[in-house]
């Protein structure tokens, strides 16, 4: 009998967190709700500092501070130098981490991409890509000088974001 309730409980909970809707929009008249766990849901929304995600223990205290303040959603980026700090081995520590502690704090999260580009710098590109100017090249000034920006018109720098954000 313990085997087959134990069962029962592992699957309805695999039922309750694999069937939940993938959060989305539905137009309701003139207004566009956006529905999370089949609920209308208001983003009462903070955003954190561009560095504060790049710390779990930052996190950890922040996280509380924000659900104290009303917030049950919060904007932090994804930084591409510490998913993919060596070139095809990703390292989702810090996205799990902060997952975990959103669960933890009853808050929602919303991430930010810090990839090629971050206010026109290539700024959180990894070392290794930045490293690389032949095969990730950069911008030039009008006079020819190259910029710590990586360039806008390249297939690798392109395909490398791509590979690293999907």
């Amino acid at each position: 009998m313990r085997t087959l309730t134990t069962f029962l409980f592992f699957f309805l909970s695999f039922l309750l967190v694999y069937t939940d809707e993938i959060p989305h929009l539905v137009k309701q008249e003139t207004a566009t709700q956006l529905i999370v766990q089949g609920e209308p849901f208001l983003i009462l929304g903070g955003e954190s500092g561009n560095s504060t995600a790049a710390s779990l223990d930052r996190l950890e205290k922040d996280f509380p501070k924000l659900r104290r303040m009303g917030l049950n959603t919060v904007l932090i980026p994804a930084y591409w130098e510490l998913i993919e700090p060596r070139e095809g081995k990703f390292d989702f520590t810090l996205i799990d981490g902060a997952i975990r502690l959103a669960r933890q704090n009853d808050l929602k999260l919303v991430f930010l991409w810090f990839g090629v580009w971050k206010n026109s710098m290539s700024c959180y590109a990894p070392l290794w890509a930045k490293e690389d100017s032949k095969r990730f090249p950069r911008a030039y000034t009008r006079e020819g000088k190259p910029l710590e920006i990586m360039s806008a018109f390249s297939d690798q720098v392109l395909k490398a974001d791509m590979r690293a954000f999907s």
